[in-house]
């Protein structure tokens, strides 16, 4: 266990029950959630932001519906 989670442990068993339970739900949450085994590559994140920012400056625009229906049509053929 890390240090991290071992201090967390420890100021969540000084919380009333209640909230410990709570603590223990998110927790669980967590761990059974598929969401946590994806991350992006710091690539991955800097290409997203650079994407974002054309969105935001008009530098770069998303597809249309007739846009990404012609290239659906392209790539099966």
């Amino acid at each position: 266990m890390t240090k991290l989670l071992d201090e967390a442990i420890e100021h969540l068993r000084d919380l009333p029950e209640e909230e410990q339970g709570s603590a223990a739900e998110a927790l669980f949450a967590f761990i059974s959630s598929d969401e946590r085994h994806y991350r992006l590559r710091p690539n991955q994140i800097k290409e997203a932001r650079r994407i974002q920012q054309g969105l935001r400056s008009g530098t770069t625009r998303l597809a249309t519906d007739d846009e990404v229906s012609a290239l659906k049509i392209v790539s099966v053929i």
